[in-house]
């Protein structure tokens, strides 16, 4: 961010200093411990997890023995810590604050986030504990939110029952993230015919309340992981809705982040077009250490929250 004299830049630093303190606050009542997590990343290792991040927006840095990037994304990070030394039955409930950076055709974008992470939580209800949090934080700041809540298994179910090849596979979901409704029906009518490509033409629409997206959806067809999708955000649906009424549904959510595999959460507040919360779960992703820890998390894009608070 750039400033046009210091009176500005030191007010604006004063406001993130007392808006990061009142989050790191709010979060140590809740029970969350605080880490450090740093600021680089092994280039081959973030690039094996997370496929779809256009490789020319990372910031690479040579040393003598390796390529090392400068994070642009802090969760990866702190897997790759700690899950390599991770004891049985351990439960962590984290918070931190810390910088990604990326290319943006222009220069190197520094963005300031905090975020929290909950590993090992056997806990049926961490995915509502969860949201529950980032709906506390959101409303805290605003009365006017709105939290976007889809499941990456629907997705990933649908898009297996059409055998798309990789290439096809990563447009499609490029495509979708994008909203590009248009382009996307172009494209998969160019692509042999699966019965399911009729649900995934039509994915984009695939929002609302529970109740709405479930009913577009009766007689459809439904594979076992697209099931299990919509029986997670079932749960939490009924959660939730004792919580807050400031929930939609949206089965084509997607990040471009590679390890989400269930809940995936966005937070926006009125008057800005970006995500201020974003997150979700990814056991999946330890799984290459040779075990799954049930882990799910969310980041705060501070730099986003500050312009409306």
């Amino acid at each position: 961010m750039k400033f046009l004299n210091i009176e500005d830049e030191m007010k604006y630093f004063q406001k993130m200093f007392l808006l990061r303190r009142e989050i790191e606050n709010f979060l140590f009542n809740e029970g969350f411990m605080n880490i450090e997590p740093s600021i680089f990343e092994g280039y081959d290792e973030f690039t094996t997890i997370n496929s779809r991040i256009d490789q020319k927006s990372m910031v690479k840095i040579l040393d003598s023995r390796d390529i090392l990037i400068l994070s642009p994304d802090i969760t990866t990070g702190i897997i790759n810590k700690f899950m390599p030394k991770w004891e049985s039955n351990l439960e962590l409930k984290i918070f931190y604050y810390g910088k990604t950076y990326k290319h943006n055709g222009t220069g190197i974008r520094e963005n300031r986030e905090m975020g929290v992470e909950i590993l090992g939580e056997k806990n049926k209800n961490t995915d509502q504990n969860t949201l529950s949090v980032a709906d506390r934080i959101l409303n805290k700041y605003s009365k006017n939110y709105l939290i976007e809540i889809g499941n990456s298994k629907f997705l990933k179910g649908l898009m297996e029952a059409c055998s798309f090849n990789r290439e096809d596979y990563s447009n499609i979901l490029d495509l979708i993230y994008v909203k590009n409704k248009q382009e996307l029906k172009e494209y998969l009518e160019k692509l042999p015919y699966k019965e399911p490509m009729d649900i995934l033409a039509n994915i984009l629409d695939l929002e609302g309340s529970y109740q709405e997206i479930t009913s577009q959806l009766e007689g459809q067809y439904l594979n076992d992981l697209m099931k299990e999708g919509l029986e997670e955000l079932e749960a939490v649906d009924s959660y939730m809705k004792d919580v807050t009424d400031k929930i939609i549904y949206d089965l084509s959510l997607v990040s471009e982040l590679s390890y989400y595999h269930g809940i995936i959460i966005r937070g926006y507040i009125e008057g800005s077009n970006k995500a201020i919360i974003k997150g979700g779960r990814y056991d999946s992703f330890t799984e290459q250490y040779g075990y799954k820890v049930p882990a799910i998390g969310f980041t705060i894009e501070l730099d986003e929250l500050l312009k409306r608070v």
